[in-house]
């Protein structure tokens, strides 16, 4: 293999429609691309009819769907039991020269046999730790055994942090949620050349806009802030009521369900990103998020609520604004007070791009595991 161009083909096994609807596959491929990966195939779960086709991706991309429909409601969860089946079954028909890149454990456990058997190189992404989605204490005992197990046997097991296990691994290779330089560098770009609504205070809202996101906190604070010079700017999905409610507002610049370059230039134009993750969720208390690498790698600050166990870093760096989930009145008032305060809010910037510069860009992380220099 030479020091930068990647020979073996790549077969990305993500219960996804496409590549680019997650951040993190969408930059694991521009990264084969430019690598010069002579073959990137997504074997896909087409969860909306049409939705498998790549728009944000200007490079041919191999699809094998092996499953069809079910949305992504959570009433259908038994549709992972089909998933997992058709993984395993496909896997004994991948080659061994191929690397794997298998999203999720319920993508990467089906595999492990038929890796074993064929000698294929099998990456395990753990972007969400799949048992603690699970509430039934059995079920939920046998998953994190078989993860434990996947873990040890895999080439390499992907984590964005290590606040999510209570087991260490030799395997385990941390590449934290942040952007890839030419992401960056093109971000910068866009953000130069478009116009972006002026205010005092700018806290940024991109990403998956639901409920759970903390999207109600923020509408009840958007409305009792339209006296105020303080504005929002928005990206992404609008998944629920308030979302939608939110993206209408005169002091919200709402710019659509945008590629990952042109939400990453919306940071440049903001003072904050809004990271809300409803604590209820066991996997939200141990969230990594997209955003906070993101505010890192373009110098902004985080708001994001205490309950969050993996924030825990980024607020005592003091590069975040930790404040509880259900406490509306102290997040309006920390938010007029940042407000009226922007030398304090240019230091936290200057501190958050600090902290950024520590952290390797993702291709920089991603190298290392297909062995380029």
């Amino acid at each position: 293999m030479s020091d930068t161009t990647l020979k073996s083909n790549v077969i990305i096994v993500a219960p996804l429609s496409s590549l680019s609807l997650r951040t993190r596959l969408y930059k694991l491929a521009l990264f084969l691309f430019e690598t010069k990966c002579p073959q990137i195939t997504h074997i896909a779960w087409e969860r909306l009819p049409g939705e498998c086709i790549e728009h944000r991706l200007d490079f041919p991309v191999e699809k094998k769907i092996l499953l069809k429909g079910g949305g992504y409601g959570s009433g259908r969860r038994y549709l992972y039991v089909l998933w997992m089946i058709n993984v395993f079954f496909y896997g004994f028909k991948i080659k061994r020269n191929d690397v794997v890149w298998a999203l999720g454990f319920e993508s990467a456990f089906p595999l492990l046999l038929s890796s074993m058997i064929k000698g294929y190189t099998l990456c395990f992404d753990d972007a969400d730790r799949f048992s603690m989605l699970i509430k039934n204490k059995i079920l939920r005992f046998i998953v994190k055994t078989l993860e434990f197990l996947t873990s040890k046997l895999v080439y390499k097991h992907i984590i964005p942090s290590f606040e999510r296990y209570n087991f260490t691994s030799k395997n385990f290779f941390l590449v934290e949620n942040v952007p890839s330089d030419i992401v960056l560098k093109e971000a910068k770009t866009i953000y130069d050349n478009k116009e972006w609504k002026k205010f005092s205070l700018t806290i940024n809202l991109n990403g998956w806009l639901s409920r759970s996101r903390g999207l109600a906190i923020i509408l009840e604070i958007c409305d009792s802030l339209k006296n105020h010079d303080i504005g929002f700017i928005m990206a992404g999905k609008l998944d629920c009521d308030e979302a939608i409610s939110l993206s209408k507002k005169s002091n919200v610049q709402y710019l659509g369900e945008v590629s990952n370059q042109e939400a990453l230039a919306s940071y440049y134009a903001s003072d904050f990103v809004f990271t809300y993750y409803d604590p209820i969720s066991e996997i939200n208390r141990y969230a990594a998020s997209n955003k906070w690498g993101d505010a890192l790698k373009t110098g902004i600050g985080i708001i994001v609520n205490k309950e969050i166990i993996s924030a825990k870093k980024i607020i005592d760096t003091k590069v975040a604004i930790g404040l509880y989930y259900n406490d509306v009145n102290a997040l309006k008032s920390k938010i007029i007070y940042l407000s009226e305060h922007k030398n304090e809010v240019d230091i936290l910037k200057k501190r958050a791009l600090e902290l950024g510069k520590d952290i390797p860009c993702f291709n920089m992380n991603i190298k290392k595991i297909f062995s380029l220099s």
